[in-house]
């Protein structure tokens, strides 16, 4: 059953700068994508494709300039202000840089507990920040709880901000590049965990990367974006094994040593 979808998706931006100042840039273009429940679908392409745009009008920090979203089969493009905050507790972001997305100046059980007053949430804080932590493997929980995010590797901050996303128990996760900056060790278990988690929560996540080594290894199905349309769409393996669009084969061709399925 779908729990997000697309319907002609565009947006289009006013250019501000540079030799196509004043012009239309065509970020999106009649997009159409479907996450189903308990689904781990990915969004793969070059930069400038139009995936991060795609993942900033999931969350409404753009406004499409024409087609619709639904969740839960609801039109969600014209929510005001009150119904958004209630649908982003919904759909929640990880993003690429884990520092970049954590503050300095609070240590880890600051960032996880100040989700849950903000939900309101009526059970004991402490315990449910020590599940979360176990949840993204940062175990014992109180040997993290007291550290700042520069004394955490860059996978540890990942789980972190992870664990902070959980907080308010979303259905949907957007992971916009979450291992492009980690290392390629990191990269496999941070990964797995995204795939344990969808598989514990029941949750559906969209996996936003230009990484078609990475995107291969957890999703179950996959769309591939160029300049700003869907070129190709289907099963991961199908489209990995025996790719129809040219756009998508010179992906494949252009990824060396490609990682095996987990």
């Amino acid at each position: 059953m779908s729990i997000l979808r697309t319907e002609n998706l565009s947006k289009i931006f006013i250019s501000k700068k540079g030799i196509i100042k004043g012009r239309n840039v065509v970020a999106l273009d009649n997009v159409n994508i479907e996450l189903n429940e308990r689904e781990l679908i990915g969004i793969v392409g070059a930069s400038g494709s139009g995936k991060s745009t795609l993942a900033k009008i999931f969350v409404l920090l753009y406004r499409p300039t024409s087609g619709s979203i639904y969740f839960n089969d609801e039109n969600i493009t014209k929510y005001k202000s009150g119904k958004i905050k209630k649908y982003r507790k919904n759909i929640q972001m990880v993003f690429q840089d884990p520092y970049a997305s954590l503050d300095p100046n609070h240590t880890v059980e600051w960032h996880i507990k100040r989700p849950l007053i903000l939900i309101k949430y009526k059970g004991d804080i402490n315990e449910r920040i020590n599940q979360l932590l176990n949840m993204v493997t940062l175990d014992p929980p109180e040997y993290y709880k007291n550290k700042f995010p520069h004394q955490l590797s860059g996978g540890q901050r990942q789980r972190v901000y992870l664990a902070r996303t959980l907080a308010v128990e979303p259905k949907i996760l957007i992971a916009d590049e979450p291992v492009s900056m980690l290392d390629v060790s990191v990269r496999i278990d941070i990964l797995n965990l995204l795939k344990t988690i969808r598989d514990n929560l029941n949750l559906s996540i969209i996996y936003i990367t230009h990484d078609l080594n990475t995107v291969s290894m957890i999703t179950d199905r996959l769309y591939v974006m160029h300049d700003g349309k869907i070129v190709e769409e289907g099963n991961t393996d199908n489209i990995i094994k025996n790719p129809v669009d040219r756009y998508t084969r010179e992906l494949i061709e252009s990824a060396p040593n490609p990682y095996k399925r987990i």
